[in-house]
């Protein structure tokens, strides 16, 4: 999907709750998959399987991000 910038799914150190965590370039790119029809074919099929129960949006603000430096970058 446009807009899509990678997915984790992340499994509790302790407790039964797990998190599926997406990166979206913006809110627009979110909101149009989920209006999607490739949104309500895996949603449909993920009900089928009893690990997907329910969900939650959860948002954040970034206030600090980091990534790999390429070699030569910051000589």
């Amino acid at each position: 999907m446009a807009g899509f910038e990678g997915f984790e799914l992340l499994r509790p150190a302790e407790g039964s709750t797990w998190y599926v965590y997406t990166r979206w370039a913006g809110e627009e790119d979110f909101l149009a998959w989920v209006k999607s029809a490739a949104f309500t074919r895996g949603h449909a099929e993920a009900n089928r399987q009893p690990v997907a129960h329910g969900s939650e949006v959860l948002s954040f603000d970034i206030v600090l991000s980091a990534g790999p430096v390429e070699v030569g970058e910051d000589d």
